[in-house]
C-alpha cells in the first residue's frame, strides 16, 4: 500500500470519480454518476478524500447552503457522504477528514451541521458538534370528499425540462418558514429528485406554486412548497388534503399564517449535529429535501 494522498475536487477525474462511486455504492447502495451527468455535482458540492493511488478509500463531502434562521441568512455547510472503505477502517481516516473540513470552513461560515445515526454523540462531540433535537409537525384532516383543482405533474428524473423548471423555481423561491428554511441547495434537491422515485411533484395554477409530496396510506407527507410569494395553508389545502387523506405530516418547519400544527418529538430520523446550537430556534425541523 502506498502512502495515502489527500484529494479534493476530483469530479472531473474519471478514475477517482469511478472509485468514489464504487465506494458510495458499497456504503449507501447508490452512486453519484447520475448527479454528475446532470451537472448538479457542481461548485456547491465539495469532496474531501483520501486516495490510495487512484482508489478513494475515505471521504467527507461538504455542501454549501444558506440557512434562514428566524429570517436571518446564515452561511452554512452541511457535511455528508461520510464513508470509509472496509479495508481501511479503524485508522481514523474519516475523523481526520472531518477535522480538516471543520478547521477549513469554521472561520468562513456561521453554521456547520450534519445528520448521522443516533448513538454517535460521543464521536461528534469530540470534534465539536452537538446533538440537537428536531421536531415533527402534523395536522389531522377530515376524510370528507372534496374536489381537487387542476394541476400538472412534473417528472424531473425522466424529463430534463421539468428538472430545469423545478430548480429554477426553487432558486427563486420565497422562504416559506420564518423560523428555519434553506436556499441555494439546488444540487441537494436535484439529488433527491434523481434518486427517490416515490416523490411526486405537482405544479399548481392557483396559487402559482409547486408541491412536493408522498402519499403513504392515508398520510400525506408534504416535503416542499415552492413559490415566489408567501403561501397560506388555505391556498393549498385542497391539493394537499386529497380524498382518503386523514393526516398531513410536514417534512420542514411549517409557519403558514393560518395554521397551527401539532408538534411532536421526532423519533424516526437521523440525529442532527451542529457546531452552534444556540443559533437554532426552539422547535424546528430542517427541510428533509435539504439533507445531503
Amino acid at each position: 500500500m502506498t502512502a495515502l494522498q489527500a484529494v479534493t475536487a476530483f469530479a472531473h477525474k474519471q478514475d477517482l470519480r469511478k472509485s468514489f462511486n464504487q465506494l458510495a455504492k458499497k456504503s449507501f447502495g447508490f452512486d453519484f454518476e447520475a448527479l454528475y451527468k446532470s451537472g448538479l455535482w457542481n461548485e456547491r458540492y465539495h469532496t474531501h478524500a483520501f486516495a490510495d493511488d487512484s482508489q478513494i478509500v475515505a471521504n467527507v463531502s461538504v455542501s454549501a447552503i444558506t440557512v434562514h434562521i428566524e429570517k436571518v441568512k446564515r452561511r452554512a455547510i452541511q457535511i455528508g457522504t461520510v464513508m470509509t472503505d472496509p479495508a481501511y477502517q479503524h485508522q481514523g481516516l474519516a475523523t481526520q477528514l472531518m477535522q480538516r473540513v471543520i478547521k477549513q470552513y469554521e472561520a468562513e461560515t456561521d453554521l456547520i451541521y450534519l445528520f448521522a445515526r443516533p448513538g454517535t454523540e460521543r464521536f461528534y462531540d469530540k470534534i465539536g458538534l452537538t446533538a440537537v433535537e428536531e421536531k415533527l409537525f402534523s395536522i389531522p384532516v377530515s376524510q370528507k370528499q372534496r374536489p381537487v383543482p387542476d394541476f400538472r405533474k412534473l417528472t424531473p428524473a425522466a424529463n430534463p425540462q421539468d428538472m430545469v423548471v423545478l430548480l429554477d423555481r426553487y432558486g427563486k423561491r420565497y422562504p416559506q418558514s420564518h423560523l428555519l428554511d434553506v436556499s441555494d441547495g439546488q444540487h441537494i434537491l436535484g439529488f433527491h429528485m434523481l434518486y427517490d422515485p416515490d416523490l411526486e411533484i405537482i405544479e399548481l395554477l392557483e396559487p402559482n406554486a409547486l408541491l412536493l409530496y408522498k402519499k403513504i396510506g392515508q398520510t400525506m407527507h408534504l416535503y416542499e412548497v415552492i413559490s415566489q410569494s408567501r403561501i397560506s395553508w388555505q391556498q393549498i389545502k385542497s391539493y394537499v388534503t386529497q380524498p382518503g387523506i386523514t393526516e398531513v405530516i410536514f417534512h420542514f418547519t411549517p409557519t403558514f399564517p393560518d395554521l397551527e400544527p401539532f408538534v411532536h418529538q421526532h423519533t424516526d430520523r437521523d440525529a442532527l449535529f451542529v457546531n452552534k446550537p444556540e443559533l437554532l430556534p426552539a422547535d424546528f425541523q430542517f427541510p428533509e429535501l435539504s439533507h445531503a
